[in-house]
């Protein structure tokens, strides 16, 4: 699956503070307001959460974005995934994993989604074109509150991994991607984008979700 567009990136641990029901809430405005993928993550050493709260949480998130045709893929962990039958896996750690492409698949299922978080290093990209990876990410492109471990990535990188993986990988930027700053990032090439905060905190994520994807538009009109 070829994946492009709006992406977001929702810390299903925020049920501790939000509630299932109001997390729910945020994410179908989201996907109805034009998000076109979604990554589950959770941030535990923030919460204090089980993990069968996690489980069940996510399940009823991956219910909601099917109900919309919307992919839902899991960071990190591979096995979750496979046990959440989600659509893919995001793998956000800058070091080189230590399965191959195959070696995921075999876990998760041959159709399903992999994604990786590429930094500063080119490697990292070409491993992604060897592996046949479905996607790369880089974080961060701008500096964000979200996520405080992603180092800097300049926007040159882009137009860097766009050379090396031609039209056949979708790359995506993340971290601190607002409306006002976006066509920065699109304009040096990017597929598509992955926000978190811009619409987690939205008092609309509906209304923000729209702004972006009329952004988007502009350069993606199939989308």
């Amino acid at each position: 699956m070829r994946i492009k567009g709006l992406y977001f990136v929702v810390d299903i641990s925020a049920v501790e503070s939000l509630g299932l029901e109001k997390l729910c809430e945020i994410v179908e405005k989201a996907i109805i307001g034009g998000v076109n993928v979604i990554q589950l993550w959770a941030d535990r050493l923030r919460w204090e959460i089980s993990f069968e709260k996690l489980f069940e949480s996510a399940k009823k998130l991956i219910e909601i974005a099917h109900k919309y045709n919307i992919p839902v893929l899991i960071a990190n962990d591979v096995e979750l995934c496979a046990k959440l039958n989600a659509d893919g896996v995001h793998l956000d750690g800058y070091e080189i994993p230590d399965k191959s492409g195959d070696e995921i698949r075999k876990i998760i299922g041959f159709e399903k989604i992999i994604g990786v978080t590429c930094g500063n290093d080119i490697k990292k990209i070409e491993w992604a074109k060897q592996n046949g990876i479905d996607y790369i990410s880089f974080c961060s492109i701008f500096p964000t509150s979200s996520v405080d471990t992603c180092e800097i990535v300049p926007i040159e990188m882009i137009r860097k991994a766009k050379e090396i993986l031609g039209e056949e990988i979708p790359v995506f930027a993340s971290g601190g991607i607002t409306v006002e700053n976006v066509d920065e990032v699109l304009s040096a090439g990017a597929d598509g984008i992955a926000v978190v905060s811009a619409i987690m905190k939205a008092e609309d994520p509906k209304e923000v979700s729209l702004m972006f994807r009329e952004k988007l538009k502009k350069l993606f009109n199939e989308i």
